[in-house]
């Protein structure tokens, strides 16, 4: 009886670290990646848009944001160092016009406080400095979620903190998107059943408030530029 026990637990064991060790390498090959969504077209009036599921989930993005050409480069579940080790394996990109940014939203979750949180998004600010400089980034607010409400005093902090990097950072935009997402204080009905994503109609919000960021964010000659030429191809 012992040895059948023993020899469960044996492969028990051995098990777990088949399963761990897979599970470590898939870590490990995902993180020296670059970003997901590359394809499409390049150079002018091409907007990155970079984050977590938020953004990768963001399945009506070309339409929501047209006439920007748009590259959905999100990553589900990514937490915030993965989004800057894997921006910094980009190899020689072809600079987009504009990225837009979402992150710091899992990373509370998981528990990291707000100033943790907001010293990993000034390492991704750092490396997209050494890596381009010049290209704007507008970094979105953490949405107020119902299933993470009891986080959102955390998430306030971490916004604060985003908003102060962004004003003493060139090319950084913060905006805070929450309030139309929100109904008399509370989160509206703009999210997915599971209390967490948005819905279509959260995009929709999302799309109009970056829109208009995007304006006022760009320089007019571009924003004038990009609407005609892309509505022209």
């Amino acid at each position: 009886m012992l040895a059948t026990v023993g020899k469960i637990l044996s492969g028990v064991v051995v098990f777990v670290a088949i399963v761990g060790g897979w599970t470590a390498a898939q870590t490990y090959m995902r993180m020296h990646q670059p970003l997901p969504g590359a394809a499409g077209r390049q150079g002018r009036c091409v907007l990155w848009f970079v984050g977590s599921s938020s953004i990768a989930r963001w399945t009506t993005l070309a339409s929501d944001m047209a006439p920007w050409i748009t590259h959905n480069r999100g990553v589900g579940g990514a937490l915030l160092p993965e989004l800057r080790k894997r921006f910094a394996n980009e190899s020689d990109p072809v600079l987009p016009d504009a990225i837009i940014f979402y992150g710091g939203d899992n990373d509370i979750a998981k528990g990291e406080s707000a100033a943790d949180a907001a010293d990993q998004f000034r390492q991704f600010v750092d490396a997209k400095m050494a890596k381009m400089p010049q290209v704007p980034m507008l970094a979105i607010g953490v949405k107020p979620s119902p299933k993470r409400w009891a986080m959102r005093g955390t998430q306030r902090q971490f916004d604060r903190a985003v908003a102060q990097t962004a004003a003493r950072t060139p090319h950084l935009t913060f905006l805070d998107a929450s309030t139309g997402l929100l109904i008399s204080g509370r989160p509206g009905p703009y999210f997915e059943p599971d209390g967490i994503h948005l819905s279509t109609a959260g995009y929709h919000v999302w799309a109009g408030v970056v829109h208009k960021a995007l304006v006022k964010m760009l320089p007019q000659d571009t924003v004038t530029q990009c609407k005609q030429e892309v509505t022209n191809l």
